[in-house]
């Protein structure tokens, strides 16, 4: 008997899992109204901000964008991550909840991390051999290929562990593949870019990497 109650749990917990209701919502044509997405592991939010920095002699521009995504959280992805490679830095503040529709709150952008003691190479026009701060988590330096058309060029900088799990991302005529990090502090050699770091801005600016 006890055995058949322990079953019945496991399958009422379970089935409660996989109807787990979340934003953004699905219009359903047949009752015309919204209803949540069905996710199986958590609802989660996240808040991606870019900040973009063109350096032109002693003057300084920075250009900032936000974008709030609602989507179905998987234990990997409930957590914060940032990478920064110098003249851009992205950093998502995601938060994930296991309650019908909890991901109605938009998150603030994460703020201002204070340098962690770490250094990684960055890449600026053709020399790849400034070193960088890495700020908060980021324990990790990256190296990576950026391909867009007949265009190749080297990435590196400072990242959080979570973002060297990435092999191939494929978005808005972006192409990264070649991903490696590494935790010696600046551990990714310097090499010189393949292209201008500029003929990339702008897509790079809509592609919002990683996420």
């Amino acid at each position: 008997m006890r055995t058949q109650v322990t079953l019945l749990l496991i399958c009422m917990i379970s089935s409660g899992a996989l109807s787990l209701q979340c934003y953004p919502p699905i219009y359903n044509d047949t009752v015309y109204r919204y209803q949540g997405t069905e996710c199986t592991n958590s609802c989660a939010r996240t808040t991606t901000s870019v900040d973009i920095y063109i350096i032109g002699g002693a003057a300084g521009l920075a250009l900032i964008s936000e974008d709030d995504i609602m989507f179905c959280g998987s234990p990997e992805q409930c957590v914060n991550s940032s990478m920064n490679i110098g003249m851009v830095k992205i950093a998502n503040n995601t938060q994930c909840c296991r309650t019908a529709l909890c991901n109605n709150k938009a998150l603030p952008a994460m703020p201002q991390q204070p340098t962690n003691g770490k250094r990684c190479y960055s890449c600026n026009d053709n020399d790849c051999s400034r070193q960088l701060r890495c700020e908060g988590a980021e324990d990790r330096c990256i190296t990576a290929t950026v391909t867009q058309g007949v265009n190749v060029m080297t990435l590196k900088g400072c990242t959080t562990k979570n973002n060297c799990n990435i092999t191939l991302l494929n978005s808005h005529g972006l192409i990264i593949t070649d991903v490696e990090c590494c935790e010696g502090n600046l551990c990714n050699d310097a090499e010189n870019f393949m292209l201008s770091f500029l003929l990339m801005f702008v897509p790079l600016l809509s592609t919002v990497l990683f996420y």
